[in-house]
């Protein structure tokens, strides 16, 4: 694999880990035109056979309990959340 895809992937990775921490929803596009969109779960770090291309990440990742293949991502983005709307004074 190019290193150019794999770091793609660590990336993909990356935003997912990150987005679960504070909570936020990201989007990833799937070379078949699927479409997910959710709060995802850390890919499982490995080392062994079932890792992708040296990454250190499995092929799977989870948004919002549905599982998508990494390899398969061809997009990812991240979704801020609404702001907070400030409560109104009580007459």
């Amino acid at each position: 694999m190019d290193d150019s895809v794999s770091q793609f992937f660590v990336s993909v990775g990356r935003l997912c880990t990150d987005a679960r921490l504070a909570g936020l929803t990201v989007c990833l596009r799937a070379q078949d035109g699927g479409e997910w969109i959710g709060v995802p779960e850390p890919p499982p770090e490995t080392e062994a056979e079932d890792e992708l291309d040296q990454t250190g990440y499995r092929d799977v990742v989870s948004v919002d309990g549905v599982e998508v293949r990494l390899s398969d991502v061809i997009e990812a983005s991240i979704r801020r959340p609404e702001p907070a709307r400030p409560e109104r004074p009580r007459s």
